[in-house]
């Protein structure tokens, strides 16, 4: 029973192990302060971290020590927190993506990986660099790859909100992935930029990309485009340092980028130009609107069915910024440090492809209904954090068939408007108790 569950757990188990066996490597400061034996070691600290919900931390404490005579202080844990280094939980959350062996879900032999952002609200602390201005706001900009088909993430790039660049955060997640199957990368409108298709091609990957309109400022509004509503048409891209001679005679074709313009494949105007060719497709949506990808999959092998198919898939990474923020409880920290909230963030990672492996080996019987089911993922989040927590061998239940249990429908043509609102950090006095 839980064998799989239970493989997954002590694979973090045994890496936090390894790890504590050398704490010097992930401290703060210069002396090893988590090697004495305390009710906070190396361990202890880290299955906490792991284990933390969006209740308050003298909650989070009494539950996870199950108020035994004599468990630690929330003052205790601040103070032992503050000695250890965010960099732990991003090694932690490396090795355990290395372990997850499990076949991957393609897509026509492809792996789809999406790009996004995502801000993170924090709790102001004037201490910290990354308030901005006089408005007292301090926020994360949380960059990720994360596969689609899949569920999880694979790797993540954190920015403070000064200092944000998604296109440099997405240039340096395509460079740093390691797959051995074909791979598509996904993007939304914001990430529209040649150098950025540039990095994906040189890594040999493929891309789908939405960009701007024809009636935008975007890519498409220096080239030559069929005069019809919809189109599918690749075109030649010559990206140059010269603004004389074919780039003044042929604009429509080379595209002049200064020095001042990022290209990572140009380093000055003594080195040769770089070309590609980009797939532009254009749908119509409604009456009034259109969408337009670009992308380096061939008209042969991907029709545009596939290609609305692919960026449809590509709001998953959406749905993952959601869970996690908002059932794994990545909007409410403990903390006013910028380290300790890295602690968290990459917590949170861990703790989301932990349940979610666990949730995609969930089976769902086939039955005559009038809609197809899926898993109820904040309560089977709950179920596989609270097996986590668990200090026996295993608890006395089957996760899978408990998480069987909490299932919902699929409504596919159930459409809702989509209404934004300015998100805060959840105040400390106001967590549950």
């Amino acid at each position: 029973m839980n064998q799989y569950s239970k493989r997954l757990k002590n694979c973090i188990l045994d890496i936090i192990e390894k790890m504590a066996k050398e704490p010097e490597k992930f401290i703060t400061s210069g002396k090893n302060h988590l090697c004495r034996k305390r009710k906070w070691d190396f361990s202890t600290l880290m299955r906490f971290i792991l284990s933390f919900g969006s209740n308050s931390l003298g909650h989070e404490v009494g539950n996870f020590f199950e108020y035994q005579e004599g468990f630690p202080t929330v003052s205790s844990f601040v103070q032992q927190r503050q000695k250890l280094d965010y960099s732990a939980f991003r090694y932690l959350f490396d090795k355990f993506n290395e372990c997850i062996d499990d076949p991957p879900v393609l897509f026509k032999q492809y792996r789809l990986l999406a790009v996004d952002g995502s801000d993170l609200t924090l709790p102001y602390n004037p201490q910290e660099n990354n308030v901005i201005t006089d408005n007292h706001v301090s926020t994360l900009h949380l960059n990720a790859l994360y596969d689609v088909r899949n569920k999880r993430f694979l790797d993540v790039v954190i920015q403070q909100a000064l200092k944000e660049n998604e296109y440099d955060a997405a240039c340096q997640l395509v460079d740093r992935i390691s797959e051995k199957h074909p791979v598509i990368v996904l993007a939304d409108r914001g990430f529209e930029n040649y150098n950025l298709f540039a990095h994906v091609e040189e890594r040999l990957f493929d891309y789908v990309i939405r960009i701007k309109d024809i009636t935008s400022n975007g890519i498409l509004s220096g080239l030559e485009l069929p005069d019809a509503p919809e189109f599918d048409v690749t075109k030649r891209i010559v990206i140059t340092r010269h603004s004389t001679g074919p780039a003044a005679i042929m604009p429509g074709v080379y595209k002049y980028f200064s020095k001042k313009n990022r290209f990572d494949y140009i380093e000055n105007s003594k080195c040769p130009d770089y070309e590609m060719h980009i797939r532009f497709v254009r749908f119509q949506l409604s009456e009034t609107n259109y969408e337009v990808l670009a992308t380096s999959l061939p008209e042969e092998m991907f029709s545009v069915m596939d290609l609305k198919e692919l960026y449809q898939l590509r709001w998953g990474i959406e749905t993952g910024f959601r869970e996690l923020k908002y059932i794994l409880g990545l909007a409410a920290f403990h903390s006013k440090k910028e380290n300790s909230i890295l602690q968290e963030v990459f917590a949170r990672l861990i703790m989301y492809n932990f349940s979610m492996c666990i949730i995609q080996k969930v089976s769902i019987k086939e039955k005559d209904r009038s809609h197809q089911l899926q898993v109820n993922f904040t309560q089977a989040t709950k179920i596989c954090l609270n097996f986590f927590k668990h200090r026996g061998n295993e608890p006395p239940y089957n996760i899978e068939t408990t998480i069987q249990r909490f299932l919902l429908p699929i409504r596919p043509s159930r459409k809702r408007l989509r209404v934004t609102v300015g998100t805060c950090v959840v105040p400390f006095n106001y967590r549950l108790t």
